[in-house]
């Protein structure tokens, strides 16, 4: 009775509220209620928006409502994952995702509809400019460019997808936006070889003087239009380019080896962090790349340009780094348009086989013949680089959410890829290889999608005992991820590299792991970085001081599943290490540091730790609860700024596009990921 008058309550509230309508100042913890209200809230949106395309008179609601939206976003959506937001911001992306959902569906579908017939096209991106200048998302110059990379394959999906506005939003990660759907809700066959893992997994091998040395470099996103003193601070999603150079404040100019704001890398500092690698690492047995290398300029890419610096940067690291052998992935950045990777039963024009079939002209130097077939099929692969030791490369991208093809058949996009995972594995296990994973997009992020990593996670458990060790990249921060099997026990690792980028508020940095030869577990890793304000201090004149950030050993030596576990268990109740942590995750930028990490910063750390699913929270909860009561037997928290760091994605940017249509403020900022 009492959640029918809550629920009464703020549905009568929708009509009165004095800020945006329907909206409510107070959350419901009933995410029945939320997805109600949210939906009442949606409904209203888009049907004034419709007679505004039906007659051209906006009406005062409409108006009121544009003008509220445009001022109610704050910094945080733009700029922090969905799970990690307030109620008030999830409810307002799940609302709006909801409201313009309907619009397009109806528009689009209808014969009569006014996005229909001859003129779609033109008529379609007069409504998404007006819309993205209606809610203040991005400049013209940016929707546009994003409306043309994106039309053909946004108007494929709506004009051939039963689905709706509820089921595509409903894979927002959040929870009361979250709809279950049978095509959004399918499984991989797992071999039933081997029950359910009944203890965690707890093998330490010693460090040992044959240990192999594993380097990751990840998300280098090399920007050729990089100049050295212009605009740092612009209005785009990607600066430090061919912004205007004079003009502008000296704090204003981008530094000569790239900068903490939304900027890329160098040519000049890729080749000296190579050159600083090899330095520091005059024996390496691997490296791994784990994908983006394109810049961030998701509005105005080009098949020749991604191809471009794919080989420009696959020329340099065969040239810098000679007979070592490489092995690559595909990172979200890599085709045309950003993030796009469809599968086979698409007409050609909407697959990137040109994208694979350039990444095996590139990769091939390294990689043996039999590689080339799955390479073209799907950009994966898999290698074994020596007898007992199996590599395994992912093209995870049909787990992120942003790649539009799961919204248009999760099973055909994502499944085929997990099978022939599981039966790679399956083939290793029968002849006792120990393998490596190499993926772009963490399961646990919340931009991948929930039912890919479930799965995932089901094939990491059966095959526990054969995987060594997962590597991943995409979030630019330094960082792990302790996956847990269905019972709960500790399982796996994914150790997840920084980034050579500083996009955004991040040092330059990278990673090297000391691999134990017979069992390949990582036995310890550090992290190698320098700082950038320095580095800009002294400018074009001095090369950057690259220096040894922390060995992973300074916070345990048992760098088993269960180990991991136990250290978790420590930070619950020594905030301090967790603070540790947190401030070699953010590779000890300037700009983080002067923020803090306060008590809700570092309840956030510890639940990314423990979480491989976004929705999937026990062990996350547990940890959480335990550093809740460690913090409220300590002195009140006063962060050293304002606005205290709170988690946010450093990859994470405002970002306009087609998707805008569909989850008009959230898919915005994810695009730039």
């Amino acid at each position: 009775m009492l959640r029918k008058f809550v629920l009464l309550a703020l549905l009568a509230l929708s009509a009165t509220a004095l800020n945006l309508p329907g909206v409510p100042t107070e959350f419901s913890d009933d995410d029945t209620v939320l997805s109600a209200i949210s939906d009442e809230i949606a409904n209203k949106l888009s049907e004034e928006y419709l007679h505004y395309l039906e007659t051209g008179i906006e009406s005062p609601a409409l108006k009121q409502i544009s003008t509220q939206l445009s001022k109610s976003h704050t910094k945080d959506i733009f700029t922090a994952n969905a799970n990690e937001l307030s109620t008030a911001n999830q409810f307002f992306m799940c609302t709006t995702c909801r409201a313009v959902t309907n619009v397009i569906s109806r528009t689009f579908r209808s014969d009569e509809g006014e996005l229909n017939g001859p003129n779609a096209e033109a008529n379609s991106k007069k409504v998404f400019l007006d819309l993205c200048a209606r809610l203040n998302i991005q400049t013209q110059e940016v929707c546009s460019g994003l409306f043309d990379l994106n039309w053909d394959i946004v108007h494929y999906i709506i004009m051939n997808s039963d689905s709706d506005a509820r089921s595509l939003c409903g894979t927002l990660p959040i929870k009361f936006c979250e709809v279950k759907q049978e095509q959004f809700n399918w499984q991989v066959n797992i071999d039933s070889g081997k029950g359910p893992l009944t203890a965690p997994k707890a093998t330490v091998p010693k460090k040992t003087a044959n240990d192999l040395n594993i380097v990751q470099l990840t998300d280098i996103h090399y920007d050729p239009e990089y100049k050295p003193g212009s605009l740092a601070d612009c209005e785009d999603l990607l600066c430090c380019r061919d912004n205007p150079s004079t003009g502008i404040s000296v704090e204003a100019e981008a530094g000569f080896w790239s900068d903490y704001r939304y900027c890329d890398s160098p040519l000049h500092m890729i080749e000296n962090a190579f050159d600083s690698i090899k330095e520091t690492n005059p024996k390496i047995d691997y490296i791994y790349q784990t994908g983006d290398i394109v810049p961030h300029n998701v509005w105005s890419t080009t098949k020749e340009s991604n191809k471009e610096m794919l080989t420009e940067i696959h020329d340099l690291i065969a040239k810098k780094f000679g007979d070592i052998p490489v092995f690559p992935i595909v990172g979200n950045h890599e085709p045309h348009p950003a993030n796009i990777f469809g599968h086979d039963e698409l007409p050609n024009d909407m697959k990137v086989y040109w994208l694979y079939e350039h990444l095996w002209n590139v990769w091939k130097r390294w990689l043996p013949d039999d590689a080339e077939a799955t390479i073209l099929k799907g950009g994966y692969y898999t290698v074994s680089p020596k007898p007992g030791f199996r590599i395994i490369a992912l093209n995870n991208n049909d787990c992120y959410l942003f790649n539009f093809w799961v919204f248009f058949d999760g099973s055909i996009t994502s499944q085929p890829q997990l099978d022939w995972l599981h039966d790679t594995l399956l083939a290793a296990e029968n002849a006792g290889e120990k393998v490596h994973i190499l993926a772009h997009i963490p399961s646990g992020s919340a931009d991948c999608w929930s039912v890919w990593a479930r799965e995932y996670n089901r094939i990491i458990e059966r095959f526990s005992d054969t995987i060594s060790g997962i590597f991943n990249g995409h979030t630019h921060r330094d960082e792990m991820i302790l996956h847990y099997s269905q019972q709960g026990h500790p399982m796996g690792i994914s150790w997840n590299g920084g980034s050579l980028t500083s996009y955004t508020n991040k040092n330059p940095n990278y990673r090297s792991y000391e691999v134990e030869p017979e069992t390949y577990q990582v036995v310890d890793h550090t992290t190698w970085i320098f700082n950038l304000t320095l580095a800009n201090e002294k400018g074009e004149s001095t090369k950057p001081l690259w220096y040894k950030e922390y060995h992973f050993s300074e916070f345990t030596d048992d760098l088993s599943p269960a180990g991991i576990d136990a250290l978790l268990e420590k930070m619950a109740v020594e905030p301090n290490l967790l603070h540790k942590y947190w401030q070699y995750k953010s590779t000890s930028a300037d700009p983080k540091l002067a923020a803090g990490c306060n008590d809700k910063c570092l309840l956030s750390t510890i639940c990314s730790l423990a979480t491989s699913e976004h929705g999937e929270n026990t062990r996350c909860k547990e940890l959480k609860e335990k550093l809740r009561d460690t913090l409220s037997n300590q002195p009140t928290d006063t962060p050293t700024t304002e606005k205290p760091d709170d988690e946010d994605d450093g990859a994470a940017s405002l970002t306009a596009s087609i998707t805008s249509i569909i989850a008009m403020l959230y898919l915005i900022k994810q695009l730039v990921l």
